[in-house]
This record gives structure tokens, sequence and C-alpha cells, in this order.
């Protein structure tokens, strides 16, 4: 992620973790400042609450960012960078081109985010019906009091649960970007492909787009009216482009599955070509390619020289002279340099 390039990205570096680098976007702090807003004088210890729940919140998109980086890499893909963004997380990953690998990357988001709900549920059903019913209510928020000189711990794991579950089941929406529509997309390319396939996906997204943003309304929760926004703008704007023949960056607003993979293929007539000067969106789309494609060929010449090594010492000691994680290593290097090849073939 080039976080020069857009104003999107900018973004503040917090190292690296298990071999991937981790950013946090610099407009993350607004997140905190409506959490204010919306809890002021509703709950009583609203500053409390709205910290820790802002907390919760960039540790959980964290935690469920890392899922698709591990499922990338457990599938024989890669993943090395991610973005915390207000509106959420940017995972890039690179998935090997079968459904499996792509499914499962996309789907082992959300599976962190259940497995946390599965793991702080017995507080949720032990207190109060009042708060149990809000905890499972996305549009309601319960109405914790965190008091710090009591027994807050009850309190704190239901807003765990309240965080997980809330970006598990906006993210299980079938619809562009979300994973919902990510697993969609992915499906539909094994049965349509090209227009066919890009028109129903993006359909798909403009419809549940605009209900989300009506029931947001209809509810009077806005957290309801800015995902369904979000979702129908980002719908909207991949139709009218895929019509026009643009080719959108799928890295912008989610994964960077790189290498070509989407299931939006486009018929584009090369025999008519645009002679205008490339517009802001492009420059960075260029960036960001060539940023991906210098990755890649360091990850390739890693893997080729970590590959060298390992067979070596199976050549002098034998396949059984290697630990478990050497094999490991072996298996993730073979994987890259056979998606290469493929790529290339």
């Amino acid at each position: 992620m080039n976080s020069a390039a857009s104003p999107l990205h900018w973004s503040i570096p917090c190292g690296t973790w298990f071999s991937t680098r981790v950013r946090v976007s610099v407009f993350f702090p607004l997140l905190i400042v409506v959490l204010w807003f919306q809890f002021h004088g509703k709950l009583p210890n609203w500053f409390l609450v709205a910290n820790a729940f802002g907390a919760i919140l960039f540790l959980s998109v964290l935690a469920h960012e890392f899922g698709h980086v591990v499922g990338s890499r457990l599938t024989g893909g890669s993943g090395d960078e991610i973005l915390v963004w207000p509106l959420g997380g940017l995972a890039t990953v690179q998935p090997l081109p079968t459904f499996r690998s792509r499914f499962l990357t996309t789907a082992a988001g959300p599976f962190v985010n259940l497995a946390i709900c599965l793991i702080t549920l017995g507080p949720v059903w032990q207190a109060t019906p009042e708060l149990r019913r809000a905890a499972f209510n996305p549009f309601e928020f319960p109405a914790v009091a965190l008091d710090l000189e009591s027994a807050w711990l009850p309190d704190l794991l239901l807003l765990v649960f309240t965080a997980n579950w809330i970006i598990l089941l906006v993210n299980l929406i079938p619809v562009y970007p979300l994973d919902g529509g990510r697993m969609v997309q992915t499906a539909l390319a094994t049965r349509w492909h090209g227009e066919a396939g890009a028109e129903i996906y993006l359909r798909i997204g403009q419809i549940a787009g605009f209900l989300m943003l009506l029931g947001g309304l209809m509810a009077d929760s806005a957290w309801a009216v800015c995902i369904g926004a979000f979702v129908l703008l980002l719908n909207v704007q991949e139709s009218v482009q895929a019509r026009t023949a643009e080719n959108y960056d799928e890295s912008f607003m989610g994964y960077d599955f790189s290498q070509g993979y989407t299931s939006l293929e486009r018929s584009v007539d090369t025999s008519v070509e645009h002679k205008r000067p490339p517009g802001f969106f492009q420059r960075w789309r260029e960036k960001r390619r060539h940023a991906r494609e210098r990755r890649r060929r360091e990850q390739l010449q890693q893997a080729e020289q970590q590959l060298d090594v390992l067979l070596q010492k199976v050549s002098d000691h034998g396949i059984q002279s290697l630990t478990d994680a050497e094999r490991h290593d072996l298996e993730q290097a073979s994987a890259r340099l056979r998606h290469k090849d493929q790529l290339d073939g």
C-alpha cells in the first residue's frame, strides 16, 4: 500500500507483526470522536465506554484482517500488509488462483469474529434481558455501565461481543466490497464469467445498499445509513466504470487480490484507444501496480533462496532432517514458485 498516493491511505506505521506490516489510518481517531458524540448523554460513563469501544473495534478489525492474511498463507498464498481504517480494514493478500484459496482467504476474516463471539457468549447470556437483546441487535447499543469500581469485566466482554457481532454481520452481507460479497463474487466466477457475472454481482450490491440505506433511515440508525450509502456508492461507481471499460483497482477499498484476480472481467474493445492524459486515480493505480510487482519480485526471490537452502539440506541429510517449521516453509516456497509458473504460462 502506497500511503502517500491517496489521502484515503495516509497512515502511520505500527511495525511488523507476524511478518505483516501494520499501518493505522490518520483518520482513525475520527471514529473515536464519532463515538463521543454518539454516546454523550446516553450512557452514565459515556466517555469511558466510547474510548473502550473504540479500542475494542480497533483490535477486532485488526484480528479480522489477520484472519485474511493467515487464510491466504494457509492456502498457499501470501499476505504482507494491513491498514486499519475508520470504516474497517484493508488487507493486502495474494491468494492462489483457485476457488479454495480465494474463498477461504475471504471467509477467514469473519471466522475470526465468529470465534471471538463464541468465546464471549457466556457473559452475554448472563446479562440482563435488556443488555442481551441490545447485544444481538445491530441497531441498538447495550447500555453498559462499565463502572471500574464494581464488576466491570462482564460489561467489557459484552462490548467485545457487540463489536465482533456487528463486524461479523456487516461483513457477511453479500455485496461488494464486503466479505460476503467477495465470497459471492468468487462463487459467481465459477459459473459466470465476464460481464454476466459482474452485472449480477453489482446489481445485488446496489439493491442491498439501497435497502440498508432505507432501513437505516427508518430505524434512525446513523451506522446503517453510513454503511448503506457506502455500499451503494461503491457499487454504482463500479457499475459505471464497468460500462465505460475503466479498470477499477480491486485493492482501493478491499483486498489487494493482485495478479489480475477478479470476477469482474470486462470485454474491452482494444481497437479504439482513448487518447487522454491519465487522471489522478489512474496515476495512483499505476503506482500501486508497480509497487505490487516489486513486492512480488522480492517475495519470489526470497522464496527461491529459501527453497535452495532447504533443498540442499534435504540433499545432504534427507527429508527427515527438516523441522516442522522448515517443512512448512518448503511448502510455502514451492507454492509461490508454482503460482509464478502458472502466471508465466
